[in-house]
């Protein structure tokens, strides 16, 4: 009988010390994109979609272009989701539209700085953290500065930006519109 107990008393230590697999489910929400849908600006109810418009980071070593759902590197479609960094409350983007090797095509270019505050939120071990991001942050700032100029309202193909909802916490629902 003390054999049984000891038995038993040593598989309650074993199973007890077991933990579970630290693998992060795949449906788990982590960092949102900010997620750009663009517009006539003519008419402002009326989506509308970019001709191959190319996105560059700022600060890449080597010039990569953002690749769209399909891998390419030219969007064109009226939603884009932009990655923005998590270890500093800005990040620079470079929108080049009508995007083409040809020589003779007219490229329009504008760059967009997006500025916010982070908020780093615990997940799980296997997770780990996810940050969120306010665009109003700092009242004292405007969350975007066009082509280098902190009170654009209007860059090269850009006409008007206008922000949908400034928390930055899911990709449901557009964070800011573009209107061109």
């Amino acid at each position: 009988m003390k054999k049984i107990v000891a038995v038993l008393l040593l598989l309650s230590f074993f199973f007890a010390s077991c933990e579970k697999d630290d693998i992060c489910d795949p449906s788990t929400v982590t960092t949102p994109r900010l997620k750009i849908q663009f517009f006539d600006k003519n008419n402002i109810s009326l989506t509308r979609k970019t001709t191959n418009l190319k996105i560059v980071g700022d600060g890449m070593t080597v010039p990569s272009p953002l690749l769209n759902e399909s891998g390419r590197e030219t969007w064109n479609d009226s939603v884009v989701y932009l990655p923005l960094r998590v270890n500093q409350d800005a990040t620079k983007f470079e929108l080049i539209l009508n995007f083409d090797e040809d020589p003779t095509t007219v490229e329009v270019t504008d760059l967009l700085e997006i500025n916010y505050t982070r908020n780093d939120i615990y997940i799980s071990r296997a997770c780990g953290f996810k940050t969120s991001f306010n665009l109003f942050g700092n009242p004292l700032q405007n969350p975007f500065v066009l082509n280098n100029t902190p009170t654009a309202t209007t860059g090269n193909w850009i006409k008007n930006i206008q922000v949908v909802q400034s928390q930055i916490n899911d990709e449901n629902e557009a964070h800011i519109k573009i209107f061109f």
